[in-house]
């Protein structure tokens, strides 16, 4: 939440499940931040609802899986925010490309957590 509060502006939050989609998106409007979900199990009507939310700026961020982008035109969105690690390179460098597309500065940034095991 802080680096979305930092950014400002619209934004996308990829993460690799549904169940993280909605857990991500419920928890960003707990701390008042206007986030809706995106996810292919959602009903095409909801889906619509809220990328066009998302595209009018009535919310702030979308959080989704890699569903959604393709074919979206938004040029103001100021930042892309990797939850989870992308299945690929090509993938990684598909969703970022969806911020900064007017020419203002973006951000994109990538979680990554390490586990080690000790045997």
């Amino acid at each position: 939440m802080q680096i979305i509060r930092k950014i400002g502006g619209s934004g996308i939050v990829y993460c690799n499940s549904r169940k993280k989609v909605d857990e991500i998106a419920y928890q960003l409007r707990q701390n008042r931040v206007s986030a809706l979900p995106y996810h292919a199990g959602m009903d095409d009507e909801e889906r619509a609802i809220n990328q066009t939310k998302f595209i009018r700026d009535d919310i702030d961020v979308i959080v989704a899986t890699v569903a959604f982008g393709m074919g979206i035109n938004k040029p103001d969105v100021r930042f892309v925010i990797h939850y989870d690690l992308p299945k690929n390179i090509e993938g990684y460098y598909q969703e970022t490309g969806r911020a900064g597309r007017d020419g203002e500065p973006a951000k994109c940034t990538l979680f990554l957590v390490m586990v080690i095991k000790k045997y």
